[in-house]
């Protein structure tokens, strides 16, 4: 590609042989032909050609020229900006066809993955496949670092979201086990200044901008040195949602020890069991350098507030408090308070209930389990229907033994058998399977293992279970909620083939 000094000097070379000095040439043929006598005849005709030839060359050549020129400020002209953040950030500028007219290292990490690399003048796709290699080699992305974030700024959303996609294609050739976040920002003053001031892309800036927004015991400053790895399991963990980015593959948290061993760290420390715990929330978070488990939970009347290394398992800080509510139960369901240590949990509880009213699990309709307290005494409150009849049980929460329990008329039974569903009466133990058209149901212990499954999480140890059978337009779904380590869970399992319509997750207030 030329310069624009190259440029001028070729259109100044044309102009000087579109009209050539000829001087020199004509004395010299004066010389040769002196004393001899010259036959003087009209030539103006061919003067009036060569003139207009010379100059029509003149001008052709001068509007290349231009013509070049204008290519060559459409060559450099950006069409896009492409910055891809991994802990090293860095933004490729590229034009129409997909060329980078300018790359830019946006920090230290970044400026030692690009040292040697000139990158100006290939296509984008080979530009980031040298990035993506070198960031491999360097351990800037391995299988426990995996997230790369991608950010496209370009006014054209359509053309922006090609981009996107070309991209993600791209790097998930290059590095299979990625978790690759896309998005596209519109780039304002603000969020430039914000960007320059933490040595970080504008596509990093805005996607922490909307992640504190969201949690206030979060800071730009704690976020923005840390790898996108990092931010991501962050935010999942307080289940952030970032609108407008689209994610293929997951974050992997393999590098640290996870919640059970960091649980049992905090209570080695603390001098109780972890089957005491009750009320517990985790969530990763930064402390002092390092990437933490952060653990909130209660025992004994004591509240215990944790931040242990998510790498090594050391505490890195604590504090204790007595408990905001404290949980009271009675032995021998006198009224004799103690203050509860453990309860049996909600599996258990309900297993209790149904062993009592002689129902299966897997027939147990719309069931729901909580947990109460009343004069004193905690215990598992657990409705469920099965055959038209409605169950309530209060479970004792430390013993397992039924304190109470009635038996009405399950007031949402034909609701749910209407429409061609029927019971089988006849199964014994009182168990029941309401079919339609289309087969048996699955049954809702069948649904509950589907959410459970998809969600990650250990049906035994959720709690707070409700699952109700219901139609919606025709279609026959179990609704399921719960709770499981700090979230709170909500599930539409379809009722015959078990697939998974629709879930979502928040943190448990």
């Amino acid at each position: 590609m030329m310069t624009h000094e190259e440029i001028h000097q070729r259109i100044e070379k044309a102009a000087q042989h579109a009209a050539p000095d000829q001087l020199d040439a004509i004395l010299s043929a004066c010389k040769e032909q002196k004393g001899t006598v010259i036959s003087m005849t009209n030539n103006n005709k061919k003067r009036r050609w060569l003139a207009p030839v010379s100059v029509a060359a003149a001008l052709a050549i001068v509007v290349g020229s231009v013509f070049g020129i204008s290519q060559f400020q459409q060559a450099k002209a950006t069409d896009a900006v492409v910055t891809l953040d991994i802990n090293p950030s860095i933004a490729l500028a590229v034009n129409a066809k997909e060329t980078v007219t300018t790359a830019t290292a946006l920090n230290d990490d970044a400026k030692e993955i690009m040292g040697g690399m000139e990158l100006e003048g290939t296509n984008l796709e080979t530009a980031v496949n040298a990035i993506i290699g070198a960031c491999l080699q360097k351990g800037y992305l391995d299988e426990l670092e995996n997230a790369i974030l991608v950010s496209v700024e370009n006014t054209d959303q359509a053309r922006a979201t090609q981009l996107e996609t070309e991209l993600t294609n791209t790097i998930s050739g290059a590095f299979q086990s990625g978790a690759i976040l896309t998005q596209s920002v519109n780039v304002d003053d603000n969020l430039a200044q914000l960007a320059q001031q933490y040595n970080i892309s504008a596509g990093k800036a805005s996607l922490i901008q909307e992640v504190i927004a969201q949690d206030s015991t979060l800071t730009f400053e704690s976020l923005a040195p840390l790898s996108m790895s990092e931010i991501s399991l962050i935010a999942s963990s307080r289940n952030l949602s970032t609108s407008g980015v689209s994610q293929t593959g997951s974050t992997s948290d393999q590098a640290y020890i996870g919640q059970d061993a960091a649980l049992k760290a905090a209570c080695d420390h603390a001098g109780i069991a972890t089957g005491d715990v009750q009320g517990l929330s985790t969530e990763f978070g930064w402390s002092k350098g390092v990437m933490v488990y952060e653990l909130d939970f209660c025992s004994g009347g004591t509240e215990y507030e944790y931040d242990i290394n998510a790498t090594d398992g050391s505490v890195v800080k604590y504090e204790k408090e007595p408990c905001d509510h404290t949980w009271h139960t009675s032995s021998s369901n006198t009224g004799t308070s103690t203050n509860a240590t453990s309860f049996i949990g909600e599996s258990a509880a309900t297993t209790a209930a149904l062993s009592h009213a002689k129902v299966d699990q897997s027939a147990a309709q719309s069931l729901t389990v909580k947990l109460d307290e009343d004069d004193g005494v905690a215990y598992y409150d657990i409705e469920f229907c099965c055959n038209g009849v409605e169950y309530d049980y209060e479970i004792n929460a430390t013993t397992g033994d039924v304190a109470k329990f009635e038996q009405d008329t399950c007031d949402h039974y034909a609701h749910r058998t209407a429409s061609g569903n029927t019971n089988n009466s006849g199964n014994s133990g009182n168990q029941n399977q309401s079919s339609n058209s289309s087969g048996t149901y699955i049954g809702y212990d069948a649904a509950l293992q589907k959410a459970c499954a998809h969600a990650g999480v250990d049906a035994s140890q959720i709690t707070r279970l409700e699952n109700e059978l219901d139609r919606d337009d025709g279609a026959v779904r179990y609704e399921i909620s719960f709770h499981y380590n700090g979230m709170e869970y909500e599930y539409e399992i379809d009722a015959t083939s078990g697939t998974v319509l629709k879930f979502e997750s928040e943190r448990d207030d």
